[in-house]
């Protein structure tokens, strides 16, 4: 579709040019000032799983970490880095080592960003605004999602220095989707990040047996367990539970498939793609892609991002991983697009892995919950510690002394790669 082919909408006002120059991060980023001795004792990603998994009750607990259907894809996620090898090589001076990556113009202290995951806040009081805190000292962006607790402007103002995304869904309203837009553009959001994965909600079979819903409704099932997660409660009773960016009509208890049901809206088209490429005045991201072919069309939107993902095995199953899909997507953009890839990252040799076969850089969404269900600001303040710590030992081992270095010669096949 040539440019004057798309539907040229009202154009939101441009930000200032302030908003778009930031200073450059440090290499690693601090550690956090105030970590309790049990954040302490979490040395990978999967012990702030651990720790959350004993924080929260398990429907909520199963809401972060549960797929669709048979969660193969949630699953393959993970395991499809294993097919993958890092090939090291030696004298190279790695005595220094710059981690920082440029993402959509942010000078990032790490080649990773927070991803667009709704309800933050349900798992820890003001869970969006800890987040993006978080991010916001490491020097990564954050990324807020349609779907959170707190709302735009509220992120906003806890977290005014960091570098803040904004995460949108194609709604049958497109009066109040806009009305999103300009809110973020008012807000200092600076990267759109569209989504069109989400047609209508995978089937997220955990969820229907624990009969999730927002807030958590009562049963007589799960009061036990509620019982025994007071920390969880008390938050939670404090806490304003909803969708912060939506007027919502009535109340009660709402189920993650109604709300989408009945908000979101599934006819949605390249063309409409295109009327938000021309709507928003800044760097743009659509998120969902696997197949090359989307990426190109994309691409040829004037998009400057592509984000692989299959929604974290939440949406289809029995599709490629992430990783899987990474290496075709990259080949057909041919660096007329950055690409971010999202899903099964755990460790920093996944975002080495990542980075050789064409990333940009990794959006992290489980690892960031899991620490911020452990621990608020500082738990996920300890995740990205753990993936700074474990990428900089990386890459000193592997002979790459900045993220340039890593190249498609730095990994192997497990099988037939060689």
């Amino acid at each position: 579709m040539d440019a004057d082919e798309r539907h040229t909408g009202r154009a939101l006002a441009p930000r200032p040019s302030s908003a778009l120059a930031k200073p450059p991060a440090p290499a690693i980023p601090a550690a956090p000032t105030r970590l309790t001795a049990r954040l302490q004792r979490a040395y990978t990603i999967a012990d702030l799983r651990a720790q959350a998994a004993r924080r929260l009750p398990q429907a909520v607990f199963d809401f972060i970490d549960g797929g669709a259907e048979d969660e193969r894809t949630l699953r393959d996620n993970v395991e499809a880095f294993d097919g993958w090898m890092l090939m090291p090589r030696v004298g190279v001076d790695v005595g220094t080592r710059d981690l920082s990556r440029s993402i959509l113009g942010y000078r990032a202290s790490l080649p990773i960003m927070m991803a667009p995951t709704g309800l933050a806040g349900f798992f820890w009081p003001d869970g969006e605004v800890a987040g993006a805190r978080a991010a916001a000292r490491a020097g990564i962006p954050y990324c807020l999602s349609t779907n959170s607790v707190a709302s735009i402007e509220q992120v906003a103002e806890g977290a005014p220095e960091g570098e803040r995304w904004f995460q949108l869904y194609f709604l049958r309203d497109r009066d109040w989707m806009q009305a999103l837009l300009r809110r973020a553009a008012a807000s200092r959001y600076r990267v759109l990040c569209l989504t069109v994965d989400l047609a209508v909600q995978g089937r997220r079979e955990r969820d229907l047996r624990n009969a999730f819903t927002m807030p958590l409704k009562p049963r007589l099932s799960t009061a036990l367990d509620l019982a025994r997660r007071p920390a969880w409660l008390a938050g939670a009773a404090r806490s304003r539970l909803g969708f912060g960016n939506f007027q919502m009509a009535g109340t009660g208890f709402t189920s993650v498939a109604q709300h989408v049901a009945s908000l979101f809206d599934p006819s949605a088209s390249w063309d409409d793609i295109a009327r938000i490429r021309d709507l928003w005045r800044g760097p743009m991201a659509l998120k969902g892609l696997l197949h090359p072919g989307d990426a190109e069309t994309a691409v040829a939107l004037g998009i400057e991002a592509v984000i692989v993902s299959n929604h974290g095995g939440r949406q289809l199953d029995d599709v490629p991983a992430a990783i899987t899909a990474l290496p075709d997507v990259a080949e057909a953009v041919a660096g007329r697009a950055e690409i971010i890839l999202d899903g099964g990252v755990r460790r920093g040799t996944d975002v080495i892995k990542a980075l050789a076969l064409g990333a940009t850089a990794c959006s992290l969404g489980r690892p960031f919950l899991w620490g911020l269900s452990a621990g608020g600001t500082a738990g996920v303040s300890r995740a990205i510690e753990i993936f700074g710590s474990e990428l900089d030992n990386a890459m000193t081992l592997l002979g790459t002394p900045t993220l340039d270095a890593i190249t498609r010669d730095h990994v192997r096949m497990r099988r037939g790669g060689w």
